[in-house]
């Protein structure tokens, strides 16, 4: 007889891999929970053979959440913090005011979703494996869970964290039963995806550096040798999570990730791949503090500091293992092996 899977999140990044991956199992049913089941995301995973249901992850009223988990054997969950933080902030600009309001209302909607998830899970007698993606606490562990008031300039990292904590101290059963997965940077995070430079000209009444037109330009704030561990979530998520369904033991801590480097051998993937070089394609260091005042976030930008402090991919959490460690590591392409599909304009305007 065969197992099911219910997956959240899945007509995501992370989510739509899991869904995919298990799809192409056999011995697994796929179910997945979405707000709308006719999005064209939703229908296509129904005619690739899931199972598609309504729930809401964030209700107070949990029962078609609860109908939606029924019966599951392994459970994925991950939830969008971004979803719920970009319209707010947007709205708080607007305003003129500090969008660091955002950062806690998407918090509070994400735990809630989570905590639903978890509590439901709890009272489920099939339930063998639940996975959660999470992301490294960049305050120290279960603070937000022990002061529900404390803040932070970056809620994201906790949001995801405080799930795991809260199932770890309050739901021993379901906490036998827990794996989880920290998908590491993405390989189109923005921080690490060059921007083509302004062509600037100097005047008689300007000291402005003229730039040619064709330079790309790594504006990062990351140091230039700190480990960057990167994924293709689209295509890699699902295959850990595999892993932790089928082959590792209740309990795995992972680090997912498809390639190991630092920011400078990523800058030598992309001259490689487009025939730039050290002249064409160049790393322009800022600090953190520096974007924030051209208008980017401290919600993102907190978490580089933290990176940079602790050169906290290549540390590691206690108790977590690498994907060399899984009994059976799954075959991922190199960030380069991706970097050669890639449209590399359309990812640079944003539109890949």
């Amino acid at each position: 007889m065969s197992k099911l899977i219910v997956v959240t999140g899945a007509t995501g990044n992370q989510g739509g891999s899991v869904a995919a991956t298990f799809l192409g199992l056999s011995g697994w049913r796929v179910r997945v929970i979405t707000r709308n089941p006719d999005s064209a995301k939703a229908q296509a995973l129904k005619a690739a053979g899931a199972e598609v249901v309504r729930a809401d992850l964030g209700d107070s009223d949990t029962a078609a959440l609860r109908a939606a988990l029924d019966g599951a054997h392994a459970i994925f969950l991950n939830t969008d913090f971004w979803e719920t933080y970009r319209p707010a902030a947007a709205t708080l600009l607007s305003a003129g005011k500090d969008p660091a309001a955002a950062g806690r209302l998407a918090f509070d909607h994400e735990t809630k979703c989570r905590k639903n998830v978890a509590d439901v899970a709890a009272t489920l007698p099939t339930l063998e494996r639940l996975v959660v993606s999470s992301l490294t606490s960049i305050v120290g562990g279960s603070l937000f869970l022990s002061d529900p008031h404390a803040t932070t300039r970056a809620f994201h990292p906790e949001a995801k964290n405080w799930a795991v904590e809260y199932i770890e101290t309050q739901l021993p059963a379901l906490a036998a039963k827990l794996s989880v997965i920290v998908p590491c940077a993405y390989n189109t995070n923005r921080l690490m995806v060059p921007r083509r430079a302004t062509p600037t000209a100097t005047t008689a009444t300007t000291t402005t550096t003229t730039t040619p037109a064709g330079i790309y330009q790594f504006v990062s704030p990351l140091k230039i040798d700190i480990h960057l561990p990167t994924i293709d979530p689209a295509t890699g998520t699902g295959a850990f999570v595999r892993c932790l369904v089928e082959d590792e033991p209740a309990g795995t801590k992972l680090l997912a990730y498809d390639s190991n480097q630092t920011l400078g051998d990523l800058v030598d993937v992309f001259r490689r791949v487009t025939g730039t070089n050290e002249a064409t394609a160049v790393v322009v260091p800022v600090s953190t503090a520096a974007l924030v005042q051209m208008g980017q976030s401290w919600e993102v930008l907190a978490t580089v500091d933290y990176i940079n402090e602790h050169d906290a991919y290549e540390r590691g959490e206690p108790g977590f293992v690498r994907p060399h460690q899984l009994q059976h590591p799954p075959a991922r392409p190199s960030y380069e092996d991706w970097a050669r599909t890639v449209d590399w304009e359309k990812l640079i305007a944003g539109e890949a």
